[in-house]
């Protein structure tokens, strides 16, 4: 039996480190178009949300293709509020209105990377049991690191870089996309102490926009990417 697809893109107004994230142009277009464009391309899904307690960011999402069929209370839009409780409302409202969905998929306005087969990809990787969330690989090892205070080295762990943890590979969770069946949504919180299915993106996906330093390398990196895909 196919899977009914729910896709929530959250994109709250009063971003603080970059003024309105979620629509600012990136490469000419408002950014939280992509992840729209390319949903809609990759067919998985029967309803796109934007999650959004803004009317000039539903109205650019609608001319995209996304639905917007609530707004988000303004209490669920500050900065205490976690990404699950604002899924967990979405669901809840739709299926008062009567649509159910077995799967329940989040992306994140700021994922520009992020290409339609990517979801693909993460669609036939997801088990449909445990939540599954796509994670980012640190560049070096992490126990080469170390802080920088007044313009000096600190906390400098020899026999730390020593050992065969250099070897090993790690990751964190970049936070563009989760996806969980509806039963996992009568949680009271998601926890990374469940067993939870990880994808590792590739690192020219693994920006995790956060400040405009994040901005540029993601649009270096996505005209790069362009480039590429022409020559090829």
């Amino acid at each position: 039996m196919k899977k009914s697809r729910l896709l929530i893109i959250p994109a709250r107004s009063g971003s603080k480190r970059i003024k309105n994230k979620n629509i600012k142009l990136f490469n000419g277009k408002p950014i939280i178009s992509y992840p729209i464009k390319e949903s809609i391309k990759s067919k998985l899904f029967n309803k796109i949300h934007v999650s959004t307690d803004s009317n000039k960011i539903a109205n650019i999402s609608k001319k995209y293709g996304a639905s917007i069929d609530f707004l988000r209370p303004k209490k669920l839009s500050d900065d205490n509020v976690s990404l699950f409780q604002v899924i967990k409302y979405v669901v809840r409202n739709y299926e008062q209105s009567g649509l159910k969905f077995d799967e329940i998929w989040c992306i994140l306005p700021s994922s520009p990377l992020l290409i339609s087969n990517d979801l693909k990809i993460f669609a036939k990787y997801y088990n449909k049991i445990n939540p599954l969330i796509v994670a980012s690989p640190y560049p070096s090892p992490l126990n080469w690191s170390f802080e920088i205070k007044n313009g000096f080295l600190k906390n400098y762990n020899k026999k730390m870089r020593d050992t065969k943890l250099s070897k090993k590979n790690f990751f964190y969770d970049s936070g563009q996309v989760y996806c969980f069946n509806r039963a996992y949504l009568n949680k009271k919180d998601f926890s990374f102490k469940d067993k939870i299915s990880v994808y590792p993106l590739p690192l020219e996906k693994s920006v995790d926009i956060d400040n405009i330093e994040d901005w540029n390398f993601a649009e270096v990196l996505f005209n790069g990417l362009k480039k590429i895909k022409k020559r090829n």
